[in-house]
């Protein structure tokens, strides 16, 4: 028979965050890994505690999860192995954390029981998220590219040959020359708003020159209600510069359009090592990256600068980890 204390000793010094629980469902054992995974400092805090109720009653969404739902207990029912490569486990301020975990079958003096062996995933979760938002940029860009070849075809290209033919007309009718090199110049103009607003869409060339403070109030100059900002005059590395402009670009465009608000208003600061954005309106609210692409876009960018966006009630947050402190 296997020493028992010697055997807890063994799970405690393990990486692995383990507990068991008895045949009873209630928490028998937990190792120091368990308790740091699941926000405890003590473990009397979660020995004899139902374990479904206290760490798994819950989906992520906050809806119940049933008790008899829950494949973390079957062990204790069927005798199986279960294996599970994502599911969150409830911490003890109540947050969600993410977990791999293995549940077997332990024979206990009551009846069956379970030991569960399992570790925080938020680490692989967030690598995963990482690659997967670059390759949703690469496929935006690939999609901005044939966007941007459809706007130069339809727009300032067909302006350039008008201007072409135009000038062609001038040269061949001196008669009519006046008329057509009007004609040249009108299209000319407009051929370079054209391009104007074509690269403001794609990287105003004032963020570069002058930073994203000045684009900032470029961009907001004419906007349809009053905007405030509140923003530094640091330069950043282009990078951050172009997520910070383009986060409140996208947000701003969403609170024109849909929020039917009157004001809002736009801070950006440095807080330590970390670029803070924030855009809050007086509108309806409801902005969800789940409902449009424009949001989501802004959550791979923010994401593989090693940063993230939060969408809450008439207000979205960019934070941007400034690497080295640049």
């Amino acid at each position: 028979m296997t020493d028992l204390p010697l055997a807890e000793a063994l799970m405690a010094s393990l990486a692995d965050a383990v507990y068991f629980v008895d045949a009873a469902g209630e928490v028998s054992f937990v190792n120091p890994a368990a308790l740091t995974v699941l926000g405890y400092d003590d473990e009397l805090e979660l020995l004899g505690v139902d374990s479904h109720a206290t760490i798994h009653s819950h989906h992520r969404d906050g809806s119940p999860f049933p008790a008899e739902e829950c494949p973390l207990l079957r062990p204790r029912a069927t005798g199986e192995t279960v294996r599970v490569e994502l599911d969150w486990f409830i911490r003890r301020d109540g947050s969600f954390v993410p977990v791999s975990y293995v549940s077997s079958p332990m024979a206990t003096p009551d009846g069956r029981g379970a030991v569960v062996v399992f570790r925080d995933v938020s680490e692989r979760l967030a690598a995963e998220e990482v690659s997967l938002s670059r390759a949703r940029i690469i496929q935006a860009a690939d999609e901005e590219r044939r966007r941007i070849g459809r706007d130069l075809h339809d727009g300032a290209q067909q302006r350039l040959v008008s201007v072409l033919i135009s000038v062609e007309e001038a040269r061949r009718d001196p008669a009519r020359a006046t008329d057509a090199l009007t004609r040249a110049a009108t299209e000319a103009r407009q051929a370079i708003q054209d391009l104007r607003d074509l690269v403001n869409g794609v990287h105003p060339l004032v963020l570069t020159d002058r930073g994203v403070a000045v684009a900032l109030e470029e961009l907001t100059a004419s906007a349809p209600i009053a905007v405030h900002l509140d923003v530094t005059e640091e330069r950043f590395p282009p990078a951050v510069e172009a997520a910070a402009y383009f986060t409140v670009a996208e947000a701003l465009t969403n609170v024109f359009k849909h929020a039917d608000a009157t004001h809002a208003e736009v801070t950006i600061r440095r807080e330590g090592d970390t670029l803070i954005i924030d855009v809050a309106d007086d509108g309806r609210g409801g902005a969800d990256p789940a409902k449009g692409s424009g949001l989501r876009g802004l959550q791979d960018r923010l994401a593989v600068l090693g940063g993230a966006l939060e969408v809450a009630d008439r207000r979205v947050r960019g934070v941007i980890p400034l690497a080295g402190g640049a």
